[in-house]
């Protein structure tokens, strides 16, 4: 957890807009974002930090995922920008 908060805690740092939407970042267009995708629009997303947000462990986060990683602050959202 102490990963997470430091790898959410750089890209706030950075100042990083990013509109967190999945449909934005699934650049492959299968509905979901894996942790490549993520990592274009997030680049100091940690492997443990992405693991956080994909809460079913799947590999890929999709827009429940994402909704609650914003919402939980995980992640910032498209209103932080």
């Amino acid at each position: 957890m102490k990963t997470v908060l430091i790898a959410t805690t750089a890209v706030f740092a950075m100042g990083i807009a990013a509109n967190a939407a999945v449909a934005d970042m699934d650049t492959d267009g299968d509905g979901v974002v894996s942790f490549t995708e993520m990592l274009a629009v997030f680049p100091t997303l940690t492997e443990d930090g992405f693991a956080a947000v994909d809460t079913n462990g799947d590999g890929v986060v999709d827009e429940t995922e994402m909704t609650a990683a914003e919402e939980g602050g995980l992640i910032p959202s498209a209103s932080d920008g």
